[in-house]
């Protein structure tokens, strides 16, 4: 992380600058025959390495954010369901 300070006039602004790890996928590989070519959906992980940020753009973007610990029980759940 990079810790910037910039002075203008009589303010001085301190902001922190880092890298994040990001994966992009078009949706048109999963979603055959619904969905636009440009569909896709980013996975970001957060910076504090606690969780992840999520966004599906289709016909309108959607945006959740997951802990790990929520992921994992998702995870769960969605399992239970496809192996009823």
């Amino acid at each position: 992380m990079k810790h910037l300070k910039k002075q203008t006039n009589e303010k001085q602004y301190e902001i922190d600058s880092y890298e994040r790890n990001s994966v992009f996928a078009e949706l048109d590989q999963w979603c055959f025959g619904y969905g636009d070519k440009h569909d896709y959906i980013e996975v970001t992980e957060w910076y504090n390495g606690e969780g992840f940020d999520v966004d599906i753009e289709t016909h309108q973007r959607q945006r959740f954010q997951l802990s790990w610990g929520q992921w994992e029980a998702l995870k769960y759940l969605v399992n239970k369901i496809e192996n009823k």
